[in-house]
């Protein structure tokens, strides 16, 4: 199911755009959305980034919320706490679960419903 976000809120880029000079997370409002058919990726127009009379397009995989980089960034805070040791228990344990989430996506198209 495609994210859309309303008009007007604030969002994070997920990704640097060097073309504007532009860093992840920079923070713009949404003032457009582009509704596209399924299996293609909505587009947004966005202004802020503390440049006037400037308003940049992007895909919706450009974009985050501000509640989850704020997440993300508490995670990768914590993350540079830990020892190597833990960090390579961690990556292993990290391993482990997106092993078990591909596993269970598979049965989940397997199964009938």
């Amino acid at each position: 199911m495609k994210v859309q976000y309303p008009l007007f809120s604030q969002v994070a880029l997920a990704q640097d755009l060097p073309e504007y000079n532009l860093k992840r997370g920079n923070v713009a409002t949404i003032v457009e959305h582009y509704p596209m058919p399924e299996g293609e990726e909505d587009g947004y127009s966005l202004e802020g980034f503390d440049l006037p009379h400037v308003t940049i397009e992007v895909a919706a995989s450009q974009i985050i919320p501000i509640a989850q980089l704020q997440q993300e960034e508490m995670i990768l805070a914590k993350l540079r706490q830990l020892s190597g040791a833990r960090l390579l228990q961690l990556q292993d344990y990290l391993d482990f679960l997106l092993q078990k989430e591909e596993s269970e996506h598979q049965s989940r198209l397997k199964s009938p419903t």
